[in-house]
This record gives C-alpha cells, structure tokens and sequence, in this order.
C-alpha cells in the first residue's frame, strides 16, 4: 500500500437529485501508476477496485491479481473506498448517526462510476479500457457496475459474489439455510476434513442445547472455554454457541491453502482442517468434545496466543457484523450469514435455528435505525441471479466458499461466465499467487487473464473517444 499515492475526489452527496448547489464531500481513492512508467502511449488500461465493507487500504494489501496482471499489461490501479467506510464520510465522522440517508448500494455504484471519469480525465486516460474488480460484496458491486454502468466499465472480474444471495418472492432459487450445509462440507473428509468432525461438531451443539439450562454446565463451560463470564442463564449459552458457530464459518471462508490473516486472525493453512484434528475423536467423552471444541475456536480467537479469556456470552453473534453493515443489511439485505441464516441440525453440523423471520429482523432495524428494508427490491433494481442482459462478467465461486450459495455458478452467456475453483475458498483468485496454491486458482487466474486481454483489446480496436459537445463546434 505505501507504494500507492492517496486522494480524494470532490464526490457528490446525491446523485439521483437535482438540486442546484448540491452537496459534495471527500471520497478516498488510491492510486498506483508505476507500471505505466515508460509504456506506449497505446490506450492502457485502468484496473478499477470497487471498495467493499472497510477501509479501502484493507482490500490493496489482498488483491494480488490486479497488482501482478496490472504490471504485465501496464494498467493504471485504483482502490477505491465505498462510502461510509474509512475515510470516506459523506456526511461527516460518525455518519452513520448523522444521516445514513445516503447510504445505498445505488449511490454507492454511482460514486465508482463518477469517480472513473475524474480518474481518467486527470490520468490521460480518455480512452483507456476500466476493467472492474472485487470480492464478497465488492465482487457484487464490480459485477454490478458493469451491468449498469457498460460506458464507465468494460468488463469485471467478481470474485466471491453472492449476487443472488436475496430472500425474495422474486427470487425463489435462493435459500439461506444452504450457507451452513456448505460450511459442514468443508469439515468432511471430501474436503480434506478428519473423518469424525462434523459427527462431534454436531454432539457438541446437542450438548449444549441439552444442559444449557444447567448451572453446573455453566462453570465447565466457562471453565474449558476460559470464559470472561460464567454463563448467567439458557440465553448465554446460546449466545456461546452461535460464537463457536461464527468460528466455522470463518474457517470455511477462510480455508486457505496456506497461512493467512484475511479472516481477521492468523489463520494456520486449511484451517477448517486444522480446526477438525482437534474434533477426530472417533469415540468421544462429553468432556472430549468440550475440550476439543475450546482448542478448535482458539485457532481464531486466540491466534496470537495471549488473549487470557473471551468475552463471548453477551454476543447474539459471532462478533456480530459492524453497524454501518448491518444498516446496509436492514436497508438492502446486503449478506450478512450470522445472526440471520439460519442452520437447521438437518443438512448442517449445527442445531436447528429455526427458519429465516422476515418480520423480526424488520422489527430489530426498525428498532435500531428505524429503517424498514427487504431482499426485493435489491432484486427488482440489481436482478439478483439475472445478469442475462450483461456481458463480459466474470463470476468466480470456490468450492469451499459457503458464499458460493448466492453467485453465478453456471455460464449466462459466451460472455458472462462462471469459475468453480476446486479447493477455493473466499476469493482465492484474487489474492497474490502462492507457492501452495492449488492448479484450479492457477487455471483460474489464467482464465481471468485471458477475458481482460480479450475485452482490453476488443476496446482498443474501436474508434478513439470523442466528446459528444465537439459534434456542436
């Protein structure tokens, strides 16, 4: 990231009002130009981040394909930063609180595509091909900005996008619940798993569903745990269950074929793996599997090896997800697994959490923003699995990745494809290429490569850009 140079573009409040004087603030983009240093004064091409839920200098630091391709076809690299995370407060610090009127996957996608034409007005770049890139919801958000802004972008790399990921009567293909039956794959043995892992993962929610009542089992727990807080009642044992649940999912999103701190702690290669040797009792006690369970999740939350207790009874979630996401998640069911996708103990390792409840989580947001949202109209206004009027996406999905549930895993058209990446985890393709990287993310990047050659050339044969008010001189 220190090789990059930092800006901030004049971005407008609204941009779907037309009041005269209206409101601007600073959006923070990054940008890398070193690899255009010397090159042809050919139309090059800008290699565009589409910033997802934090600070934009998380996401320069983990998207390896844009640096490593952007040096062999001399692109201009931009990271931008979506706004309401970072620096990028449209209304101020704490904007959130303030007004988050403004926040919307719709303003959001119209600040990228703002912002590319400032890009290339002040780089030179009038005619330079924008190829799009992005992961989870940014993977979303790059796919998106190509279908709704084609002029702005000419194709996009959509790495881990659950697109489709939207509880909707217009969207009926998607369901939840499935996001745990992938996590429970990945601690099987066709994935690499001990053989008894997601049997013991299973016993130890049942365990804990059964004596969750018991004061006597609060203290062991605690104890093997190494709680901050003894649990105090059934409420706080659940709340340390789904925080063990929180883990797995980590583990599965996370499940690297090498060391990686991405997931938020300094995860071991194939952790879901790592987390399941500490679970392949094939005839285990009560106590095994407590005991087991406390070594597994310590693979996260005590990574460094010096956090001396957890504070996890008072969570309704793993760490529950930030508040301007969960505002996005009230507003437009921006995907957010835990609290709200439930498992069902069938399918899945875990219990049943019964079935998804639209009208709770409206009543939580409106008690908390006092905001009412659902999945429909993302649908309606994104068109959740629907990109069959698109072109030149690339949709990636690994099979570890439980996200995988809500992308595009089959091809639309000639050009807007589908990658399964055996052995993928979250966005295994865009991260910086590895020795222990398996040869499907190898393939993959290959491929990737091949499609932005192809749209990048494509863009550079047409006639070079002339602006519509030279026509009137």
């Amino acid at each position: 990231m220190h090789n990059c140079s930092r800006h901030y573009f004049n971005q407008t409040l609204d941009h779907f009002t037309f009041k005269e004087g209206s409101a601007k603030w600073p959006q923070k983009y990054l940008i890398y130009d070193g690899y255009r240093n010397g090159a042809p004064k050919t139309p090059l091409p800008i290699f565009f981040y589409a910033g997802n839920e934090d600070s934009v200098d998380v996401y320069v630091n983990f998207t390896g394909l844009m640096w490593e391709l952007g040096k062999e076809m001399g692109a201009l690299l931009v990271f931008a930063e979506h706004r309401y995370y970072g620096e990028s407060q449209p209304v101020g610090p704490g904007g959130l609180y303030k007004d988050p009127s403004y926040l919307s996957i719709e303003q959001a996608l119209a600040d990228f595509a703002t912002l590319i034409y400032h890009v290339k007005e002040t780089h030179d770049a009038l005619n330079s091909p924008v190829i799009a890139f992005g992961g989870s919801y940014g993977g979303m958000l790059a796919a998106w900005l190509r279908a709704k802004y084609p002029n702005a972008v000419q194709g996009a790399i959509a790495g881990s996008a659950p697109v489709g990921a939207y509880v909707s009567r217009h969207n009926p293909d998607f369901n939840p619940s499935d996001f745990w039956e992938v996590v429970t794959y990945d601690a099987s043995p066709e994935a690499g798993a001990a053989e008894h892992c997601r049997k013991n993962v299973h016993s130890f929610f049942q365990a804990m569903l059964a004596n969750k009542a018991k004061e006597s089992f609060w203290q062991q727990l605690a104890d093997v745990f190494k709680l901050c807080q003894a649990p105090e009642s059934s409420q706080d044992v659940e709340n340390v269950a789904y925080w063990v649940q929180g883990a797995f999912d980590s583990f599965a999103m996370g499940n690297y074929p090498y060391p990686s701190t991405y997931m938020g702690g300094a995860l071991p290669a194939w952790p879901m793996r790592a987390a399941c040797e500490r679970l392949a009792h094939k005839k285990p006690s009560q106590e095994d599997i407590l005991q087991g369970m406390a070594e597994a999740v310590g693979l996260l939350y005590n990574a460094t090896r010096d956090q001396p207790c957890y504070n996890a009874t008072q969570l309704v979630g793993p760490a529950g997800p930030g508040d301007t996401w969960l505002f996005q998640w009230c507003t437009e069911r921006a995907g957010q697994e835990l609290p709200f996708y439930p498992a069902n103990g069938r399918t899945d390792m875990f219990w049943d959490q019964g079935k998804y409840d639209e009208e709770q989580i409206r009543a939580d947001c409106m008690k908390q923003f006092n905001v009412s949202g659902s999945g429909d109209w993302p649908v309606i206004s994104l068109g959740g699995f629907d990109f069959s009027t698109a072109s030149n996406i690339v949709f990636s999905n690994g099979e570890y990745d439980p996200w995988r549930i809500g992308g595009i895993t089959r091809d639309i058209s000639d050009t807007v494809v589908a990658v399964l990446i055996e052995e993928g985890a979250h966005h295994l393709d865009l991260m910086f290429s590895h020795p222990d990287d398996p040869p499907s993310v190898i393939n993959a990047r290959l491929l990737e490569a091949a499609y932005i050659k192809k749209w990048v050339q494509k863009h550079s044969a047409r006639s070079p850009f002339k602006s519509p008010l030279a026509y009137f001189d």
